[in-house]
């Protein structure tokens, strides 16, 4: 008898199942969003959502106590975050959404401080707001509004006639609440600061693992895995696979250094030989494998042979010593009938025939 649990398999899954769940409803369709877009949507549906669950039972226990226009306000804001999570679930237009979520908070929190709230417990509402500002608009335009706000509220702490002191507080708790204020801001400022160096960090690492992965690092081509996902997601190419012809003898003559300055310039020949829009690659090796597009099979094969002879044109010279190669070319379609796989295996076996046929020269389907 196994002595494992038989719910822990199913808790990942169902894990897994809650936070699709979640994701759902806070962001709805996600198949055309980008990671980033995703989180900023999400959360500021959570915030929205965090407004409505306190703004509307405080609205309604405002009309209880007497309160109506406090109320109406409170429950205001409520509907009007409702309608904005809808908005945003739909749209996910997360900038003008935010706008929906941060403006009617600062006015609720100079309400608040002008009228004192229920029971003059409005001000301790105040230190939520920097960071959801900053969220919401980044450090320079959060830090541009949240300047602004704090001079609005000391013009209504100190130089209006607010309700404010009828609660029986302390003329000092006003320089304290600001005080305190402004060191939330900056505490909030510097945590933004951090999160926001610790993200760009983040981007150009994933930028640099994404280059690696796809990038070959001796040519600047794109590797096999780097041309496999871009040539997945078309349905019709023409396929150009090429090796270069005794590439060992450049190997045992020369070296191998003088080989990989071969397979560079090579690169920039066939960067330079290719039409705008084409694909290259460094496949694996001396082989290279090209692919261009909205082009004749005949056009595909001229470009094959443009390329081939560029390159038995060129004299290679590498630390005083001169030599010369040439590549072999075999040229197939991929389209809706023959597949990635099937197209690069038919360009091999083309380049097979060039190779037996003599070398240095073009074979297609």
């Amino acid at each position: 008898m196994s002595d494992k649990d038989p719910t822990a398999l199913q808790r990942p899954t169902s894990l897994k199942a809650k936070l699709h769940f979640i994701t759902r409803f806070y962001v709805g369709d996600v198949s055309t969003l980008s990671p980033d877009d995703v989180r900023r949507v999400l959360i500021i549906n959570l915030f929205a959502s965090v407004g409505i669950l306190f703004t509307f039972p405080l609205g309604i226990a405002s009309f209880f106590q007497g309160k109506l226009l406090l109320g109406v306000v409170l429950i205001s804001i409520a509907f009007l975050y409702a309608a904005n999570h809808l908005y945003l679930r739909r749209t996910h237009h997360h900038a003008m959404s935010g706008n929906f979520v941060i403006y009617p908070l600062y006015a609720l929190m100079l309400y608040l401080i002008y009228t004192g709230g229920v029971n003059g417990t409005g001000h301790v509402w105040l230190f939520c707001v920097p960071a959801v500002a900053l969220f919401l608009h980044g450090l320079k335009k959060g830090l541009i509004e949240l300047a602004v706000f704090t001079l609005l509220l000391t013009a209504l702490m100190f130089y209006t006639d607010n309700h404010f002191l009828e609660f029986g507080y302390h003329p000092s708790l006003k320089s304290r609440i600001l005080f305190a204020f402004a060191v939330v801001v900056f505490l909030s400022g510097i945590y933004e600061f951090s999160m926001s160096r610790f993200n760009d960090e983040l981007k150009r690492t994933s930028a640099k693992l994404k280059l690696v992965a796809y990038t070959d690092m001796l040519t600047n081509l794109l590797n096999r895995r780097g041309i496999y996902q871009k040539l997945e997601q078309r349905q019709h190419a023409y396929l150009l696979l090429a090796d270069v012809d005794f590439f060992k003898r450049v190997n045992d003559e020369y070296g191998h250094d003088a080989g990989d300055y071969a397979l560079e310039k090579i690169a920039q020949i066939i960067e330079s030989g290719l039409p705008k829009g084409a694909l290259s690659s460094r496949w694996g090796g001396e082989e290279f494998l090209l692919a261009v597009f909205d082009c004749s099979p005949h056009e595909a094969y001229e470009i094959a042979e443009s390329i081939r002879n560029l390159v038995a044109d060129y004299e290679f010279n590498y630390r005083e010593q001169s030599f010369r190669v040439t590549l072999s070319f075999g040229v197939a379609t991929m389209n809706e009938t023959v597949s990635l796989r099937e197209a690069i295996t038919l360009a091999d076996s083309h380049l097979y025939n060039a190779k037996r046929a003599g070398r240095n020269q073009t074979r297609k389907d």
